[in-house]
């Protein structure tokens, strides 16, 4: 560390950011250090609930945080710039703005849509990591219903609404649970010309032997069983080969009529995180020890979806739950490196899972203080009470409750508008 007051950089304002800030602001005194957090957008993303966004549930400012506020709470500054390269040997960061020297560095910029080179992907398909992608999700959902109403062949209509969300994990199968909704709850009453009973079709595609295949197999039989009754289609055991305008194609040779594709296949690591001079697993992610330090540097920390932290021989997976849970040892140990004080290893302590099914369903697995599973209204109650407890400003969460008050107890947002 310099002798002047060092300067921390944070790379990322996503769940890893916000909440480091968060909680840095509890740990260091006034003055200690210069603290700069850098981001190409002036707002964290609530990611989890942006498909209520592509499907009407929340318009977008519900789920955006703006990052100046709790950084001016803090004393800490923010630059809102692209991040284009890091130097780690020259402690610089390059972004699209200028160079930034750091004294201590640290990488929480998440990650990025994985399309795993598949054709088609991202020429045809919308994908929903960013708020641009649930707006562009909605547009896609509203405008083919547009079409749909005027037209008068009843196959055509038929092949115009047909959806397919490849990838069964949390974000396609609750964008799955939530475009039925808006189907039956809204479109159906505003769209008299089109037969909601035969004519929309969701199929919900995913290479594993069941959809959810990262969570509790009970609450993926849970979500299966409540997707079937709302009439999504669900294909396991089935890759996609080839993303058209109209279709998508299979490695076992079928071909789907898809006017409208979703792609939630995955992640990846961002570029700039991938081409940093450290070491990196075969992910690209950095890999940081349990102090979550870069190969043992004192001088650049990351977590979140950039890093690869290991527990019980295992790297903790890329999710906002282990951003968010790892984010106070993360500002604990930034605030011992300024002040030369032995680090603290970090123990991961999974809390479960959660998973929304539509209107009043949903399912919930906890994994202490004991090993539970709940489904129903039981599990939606605790679902959107957690969420709205996630959500960071009162602000924020007076809007969510509101918002989804109204969407429960009237029509959802059916404006082709941002």
């Amino acid at each position: 560390m310099s002798a002047a007051r060092p300067r921390v950089l944070i790379l990322g304002g996503g769940f890893g950011g916000l909440h480091l800030v968060r909680h840095l602001e509890r740990r260091l005194r006034h003055g200690e250090a210069d603290v700069a957090l850098v981001d190409r957008s002036n707002y964290s993303l609530f990611s989890p609930l942006l498909y209520q966004v592509a499907t009407g549930e929340l318009p977008p400012h519900a789920v955006a945080y703006p990052l100046r506020v709790p950084l001016a709470r803090a004393g800490f500054r923010f630059v809102r710039s692209e991040v284009e390269a890091i130097d780690v040997e020259a402690r610089t960061v390059r972004t699209a703005d200028g160079d930034l020297p750091y004294d201590l560095l640290v990488i929480a910029l998440g990650s990025e849509t994985n399309d795993y080179g598949i054709p088609g992907v991202s020429e045809h398909a919308v994908s929903l990591k960013w708020m641009e992608d649930g707006r562009r999700v909605r547009h896609r959902i509203l405008s083919t219903f547009e079409s749909a109403a005027i037209e008068r062949n009843a196959e055509k209509r038929r092949e115009m609404l047909s959806f397919v969300v490849a990838g069964a994990g949390p974000v396609g199968v609750e964008l799955s649970a939530s475009m039925r909704d808006l189907m039956d709850h809204t479109l159906r009453w505003i769209y008299p010309t089109i037969d909601f009973r035969h004519e929309p079709s969701i199929t919900l595609i995913d290479g594993a032997d069941r959809i959810l295949p990262a969570m509790d197999a009970r609450l993926a039989g849970i979500a299966a069983r409540r997707l079937e009754r709302l009439g999504v289609r669900m294909l396991v055991r089935t890759f996609v080969s080839e993303i058209g305008p109209t279709y998508v194609r299979t490695q076992d040779g079928r071909t789907l009529p898809a006017h409208t594709s979703v792609w939630a296949g995955g992640v990846r690591t961002i570029p700039v995180v991938a081409r940093t001079a450290l070491a990196h697993d075969d992910r690209g992610r950095i890999v940081a020890d349990a102090f979550f330090r870069a190969r043992g540097r004192d001088d650049v920390i990351a977590f979140g979806d950039a890093a690869h932290v290991e527990q019980d021989g295992k790297a903790l997976p890329q999710l906002a739950q282990v951003a968010v849970l790892e984010a106070p040892a993360v500002a604990e140990n930034v605030a011992r490196l300024l002040r030369h004080e032995p680090l603290l290893a970090y123990r991961h302590k999974r809390k479960g899972d959660l998973i929304a099914l539509g209107r009043t369903s949903a399912a919930a697995e906890f994994a202490r203080p004991v090993h539970l599973v709940l489904s129903g209204l039981p599990a939606w109650t605790v679902w959107r009470t957690n969420y709205l407890m996630q959500l960071v400003g009162a602000r924020n969460r007076g809007t969510l409750l509101v918002e989804w008050l109204l969407s429960y107890f009237s029509r959802r947002i059916v404006t082709d508008i941002a």
